[in-house]
């Protein structure tokens, strides 16, 4: 069994003989920072490197928990993105409706349930306004996730599947001739409302799932309360 902790009460706990991965995460929940993007997007590669280099910068998944979800889009300028998905687009078209985004449109941010737009003008990360909060427990075992709060209340859990390190030679389109490098890249996601218990059976794991995780908000509100992530074991 491997753990190991942090200031930020983050445990990873790998029991290979149960085939169980665990993770949990007590105390002020990391940044959750939401980039829409695109392949087809002649803007987006800045902020692909920038979602990329904050796993750098900052403690990954202790303090930061960056994801990036393609949108579908740009697809007709003569790329389609490999990893775009409509569900992601839409996200995004909810997230304006809910008027958390001004628009529709990439590279677009939202850190902490809020559009931000300080990367354009190359400002830093907003302040996280967040207070200590109960463990979240992830676990992986026979196929399916679940998600254990040790707090009280009704919450909305968001839970997403991340692939890391993907490079893709861009052959037409904005991009073309480019090859691009992502990392944080929603490969699939999920959300659902309950109390400390949620559920989470993907049909299947993608074979470059690289990484996993979860963050738990309040009904009608997009702060993040908790949040749990770390890396899948093969």
């Amino acid at each position: 069994m491997n753990s190991r902790f942090s200031d930020g009460f983050w445990l990873l706990c790998i029991c290979p003989l149960a085939q169980a991965q665990v993770w949990q995460h007590e105390g002020p929940p990391a940044q959750v920072i939401e980039l829409f993007t695109s392949q087809g997007c002649s803007s987006c590669p800045p902020a692909d490197r920038f979602t990329r280099q904050l796993g750098e910068t900052y403690s990954l998944w202790e303090t930061i928990i960056p994801v990036a979800y393609h949108v579908d889009y740009w697809d007709y300028l003569g790329w389609k993105d490999a990893f775009s998905n409509p569900a992601f687009s839409l996200k995004q078209r909810l997230y304006h409706q809910y008027d958390v985004l001004s628009s529709v449109y990439t590279p677009g941010f939202v850190v902490d349930g809020k559009e931000w737009r300080g990367f354009f003008s190359h400002q830093r990360l907003p302040e996280q306004n967040s207070t200590a909060a109960k463990a979240l427990t992830l676990t992986y075992e026979n196929q399916a996730f679940t998600l254990d709060y040790a707090g009280e209340g009704r919450f909305v859990a968001h839970f997403v599947l991340m692939a890391m390190d993907e490079t893709t030679p861009i052959l037409q389109g904005e991009n073309a001739g480019k090859i691009l490098t992502y990392n944080h890249v929603v490969l699939d996601s999920a959300q659902s409302a309950s109390e400390n218990r949620w559920s989470f059976s993907p049909a299947r794991i993608p074979a470059n799932a690289d990484a996993v995780a979860a963050w738990l908000t309040r009904e009608n509100s997009f702060v993040p309360v908790q949040t749990v992530a770390g890396w899948l074991t093969p």
